[in-house]
């Protein structure tokens, strides 16, 4: 039973951790560019797919599109990105970077997709299968019910 607590209380630690690390890192986002974490990956999604669809961004970002596209606004109304419906299909939405959008992401820290992410990618394929199960049995155990949850970005929560 000791060699259990001993264990809880390391996983306890090691939460906090990531937690703060994610923390710092969206602060010192917010304090360089003021814009959140969040913002600044989907900035940066923006930058390197060029006209890219929000349904598309949406997906990039594992986000709600109704999410997004709030999001979206927020840049817009900041004048770093811009919307342009395609001509073939009214319907379509296409987002790019603005001048002012470039200029902050040469400027911004990084990473600029997020702590979480840049960290996951640095992991092998072994670790992230692990570390995917593990968390699964957590979340599981945690006997949350908000699914949605997953889908709005940690800043924006």
């Amino acid at each position: 039973m000791r060699a259990r607590s001993i264990q809880e209380k390391t996983i306890t630690k090691q939460w906090r951790i990531v937690f703060k690390a994610v923390q710092a890192h969206s602060r010192s986002v917010e304090r360089a560019c003021g814009l959140s974490s969040a913002q600044l990956w989907m900035l940066h999604e923006v930058s390197m797919s060029y006209g890219i669809k929000v349904s598309e961004l949406a997906t990039t970002l594992s986000i709600h599109r109704s999410t997004c596209s709030n999001m979206l606004d927020k840049l817009e109304k900041k004048q770093l990105i811009y919307r342009d419906r395609s001509k073939s299909d009214q319907r379509s939405v296409h987002i790019y970077i603005a001048e002012q959008g470039k200029e902050l992401l040469a400027h911004a820290p990084s990473p600029h997709q997020g702590q979480l992410s840049s960290t996951l990618k640095k992991l092998t394929d072994e670790q992230l299968t692990n570390l995917e199960s593990s968390l699964q049995v957590f979340i599981e155990a945690l006997d949350f019910d908000n699914v949605t949850t997953c889908m709005i970005p940690i800043p924006e929560v």
